[in-house]
This record gives C-alpha cells, structure tokens and sequence, in this order.
C-alpha cells in the first residue's frame, strides 16, 4: 500500500505527494516513527516551534494516523 506522510502545525502543511510503500499502516507508523527520531537525534527539529504533526494519509487522501512532533528537548 501506498502512504503518504504530510507534515502540518495546522495552518501550514507540506504535503508528500510521492509518499512511501509499506505493508499496512501498524508499518507505516512504524516508519514515521523511525523517521521522527532520526530528524530529532540529526538536530533537525530543533528549530521546531509549536506543535507539528506528521498526518499518514492513503492513496486516496484519507487522514489514518496522527502523530506528534516535538522539538528536541
């Protein structure tokens, strides 16, 4: 299945319009996870201000999953 993994603080939103392969969604979370934490441990969020959220959407659009991004403490 094909995910795709959008990035919003709710006015503002980045969309992935090429998006990724993954099993199922438990793995497509899985994957964001891993990625958040490799953003977070290379320094790359911590200029993050405010809350951000990585929304998982299908094929089709549909918002699946929500997950939060929190700057590096």
């Amino acid at each position: 299945m094909r995910f795709h993994f959008d990035l919003t603080d709710g006015r503002t939103t980045m969309s992935d319009a090429e998006g990724a392969e993954a099993a199922d969604l438990p793995e497509a979370i899985e994957q964001a996870v891993i990625v958040i934490e490799e953003l977070r441990s290379g320094g790359e969020l911590m200029d993050v201000d405010g809350l951000w959220e990585l929304v998982i959407k299908d094929a089709g659009g549909n918002e699946l999953h929500r997950l939060s991004i929190l700057p590096s403490e």
